[in-house]
């Protein structure tokens, strides 16, 4: 029987009724093996099982105890593994030494302060604590639970201090944002392992320090320490941030050198630098060459053709995506929506969203805060007042979102009501909300109420005019003719007045003949901008306008002279789901031909009317 029941207990897994069968037998007539038996439902694959016996066992063997603990602890399953620490404990069972880094490790992954404090405490009681795996846990228990000063406690107490203390004392740094005290700890490492580079970096990338990061990376090279796929992901994304498209090119040789180009993770990196660096056909051969794409590739890829300004290829492959089945997630959607609202195609936004709607993503914050937006610079406002009503939970961007939507859209009025009902919800006006409540009341000719709103910024919700909220009051003084008064402003802003502003005054001064005026903001505009063709034409247009025909001249021979292009002007159409893009006398339209067919056909018909109405004149 004993042969027979051990022959079992080394067959494969068994089933949960199977389990208890054998159980119950070993109880009953085995029970010299019922050790074994404990020992190998130890296991991963009947841990639960193992679980269930435990908690019947009223004083369990410790090995039994510590090895579910362990277990637990390694499935992630860390609430289980805290729960048998305490009931163990509470049982009167010995718990081992070694289980204390496991259980330390659960601690600190729930961000379980007390039960972590508790698991010390007993540590300390055992004499546990000069054990170099339990203090290298409990740094890392106190760090990823925010009380440092705890963890340099336990640091100090470590005699001999390899590297793995300290990668944890300075990952603890890194994410409490104190980067000074980060790099003492690496600057008096002994022995640094390429985990200890990692951390060090990526302290760096965390805190805004990235160029600092990457002198790191090249000091790393320097000593002849081998990066891993996490070095290289971490400067990959410092080489995003920065837009540093050389250093990027380099990490991205080391990829192909140490053979990471299947990787999918390091992969996706390098895909990301180039978006971020602009290069996205680089980056679209990248992604192509992918023999895997998770969601995060997808992401990224339609991700980079919208924030480079290329909606029709976003909008192209989020269909590719949909028709090999890639769900889309909340990053995914806001990219096609951000491409829409620059296409600002109705037909494609309307379908865009009438699918998010239909998958419940409408009612989040963030993808329904860029619905709205998308809506909105679509042109349709009633929609998007609609999604605004529905969303379940909003924040400050969806607020933003639609005060910014009804001030493009010329309801001035509604997003200065929207924006009192914003404060009466106790919600805080950020900078964003400003610049949409100021062009509200430059759409609406509203002078007094956004003097008002600027005025009210920095009094009121301690928010710091920046450039943007400038250049909104010198257009709505210009808009009003309150020429003088827009210069006087920008005479004492606070700010450096940028291209836009002195811009502004340049096109009001047109349309308000004053020439004084135009040649101030020129000068500016000559410094800030001097290639720039629309001021040169501007300027001479309104010498010209005021009969000054010689300073017209010369403001066109100087920009013959410093060779200044004159930048062709588009026109848009949407037809058929399809945005067509027309220059004066193009000739690179598929269709150019049929289009100046078309065209010469209706110039007929206009010269036949004009014709016939001559004839109809004289015989009257």
């Amino acid at each position: 029987m004993e042969q027979r029941l051990l022959s079992l207990l080394q067959s494969p897994p068994l089933n949960p009724n199977q389990l208890k069968q054998l159980h119950a037998l070993i109880v009953t007539s085995q029970p010299s093996i019922l050790p074994l038996f404990l020992k190998l439902v130890s296991a991963p694959a009947t841990i639960h099982y193992a679980h269930q016996v435990f908690d019947v066992i009223p004083q369990p063997d410790p090995l039994f105890s510590n090895s579910i603990i362990s277990i637990f602890s390694k499935l992630s399953l860390h609430q289980d593994a805290i729960n048998v620490f305490f009931s163990a404990h509470r049982k009167g069972t010995e718990l081992l030494f070694f289980i204390v880094p496991s259980i330390l490790k659960s601690c600190a992954s729930l961000v379980a302060a007390v039960e972590g404090k508790q698991v010390h405490a007993l540590s300390l009681v055992r004499g546990f604590c000069s054990n170099v795996y339990i203090q290298t846990a409990l740094i890392d228990f106190y760090s990823k639970n925010g009380d440092l000063d705890a963890a340099e406690k336990v640091f100090g107490e470590i005699s001999v201090k390899d590297p793995v203390p300290c990668n944890c004392l300075i990952s603890g740094y890194s994410k409490s944002g104190n980067v000074q005290a980060a790099r003492r700890v690496f600057d008096v490492m002994p022995v640094r392992t390429v985990a200890s580079w990692n951390s060090m970096i990526s302290c760096y990338a965390h805190v805004g320090d990235p160029v600092e990061g990457l002198r790191l990376f090249e000091r790393m090279r320097n000593e002849k320490e081998k990066p891993n796929e996490m070095t290289l992901v971490t400067v990959l994304s410092i080489c995003a941030k920065l837009g540093d498209l050389n250093t990027g090119l380099k990490v991205k040789e080391m990829v192909d050198a140490h053979d990471l180009r299947t990787n999918l993770i390091v992969r996706t990196a390098v895909l990301e630098m180039y978006v971020k660096c602009g290069a996205v056909d680089e980056a679209r051969e990248v992604f192509d060459e992918m023999c895997q794409r998770d969601i995060v590739a997808w992401s990224a890829m339609i991700a980079g053709y919208a924030q480079n300004g290329r909606s029709i290829d976003a909008l192209e492959l989020f269909e590719k995506m949909r028709l090999v089945n890639v769900e889309p997630n909340e990053v995914t959607l806001v990219s096609v929506l951000s491409a829409c609202a620059q296409l600002g195609s109705v037909e494609v936004g309307e379908q865009i969203g009438r699918y998010i709607e239909s998958q419940g993503f409408a009612s989040g914050v963030y993808v329904g805060s860029a619905l709205v937006d998308m809506y909105a610079k679509c042109g349709n406002i009633i929609r998007a007042r609609a999604v605004f009503d529905n969303m379940h939970h909003k924040d400050v961007v969806s607020w933003n979102s639609m005060i910014r939507g009804l001030a493009f859209n010329g309801l001035a009025d509604d997003a200065i009501d929207l924006y009192k009902k914003m404060i009466r919800e106790q919600f805080k006006p950020n900078d964003v909300t400003f610049v949409g409540l100021l062009s509200a009341c430059v759409h609406g000719g509203l002078v007094a109420a956004g003097i008002q709103f600027f005025n009210s910024m920095q009094k009121e919700h301690n928010v710091v005019p920046k450039v943007e909220h400038c250049a909104c009051m010198v257009d709505l003084y210009c808009r009003s003719g309150r020429l003088e008064e827009a210069f006087k402003f920008i005479s004492d802003m606070e700010v450096e007045p940028n291209v836009v502003i002195w811009g502004t005054l340049l096109s009001a001064c047109r349309v308000h003949s004053d020439v004084e005026l135009a040649e101030r903001s020129m000068e500016k505009l000559l410094v800030l901008e001097p290639d720039n063709s629309a001021n040169y034409v501007l300027l001479s247009s309104i010498y010209a306008d005021a009969g000054r025909w010689e300073e017209a001249r010369k403001m066109r021979n100087l920009m013959r002279r410093k060779d200044v292009q004159k930048v062709a002007g588009y026109s848009w159409i949407e037809l058929n789901d399809t945005v067509h893009k027309f220059l004066a006398g193009d000739t690179y339209h598929p269709r150019c031909d049929d289009i100046y067919d078309v065209v010469d056909g209706l110039s007929l018909q206009l010269t036949w009317v004009d014709k016939n109405t001559e004839y109809d004149q004289e015989a009257l």
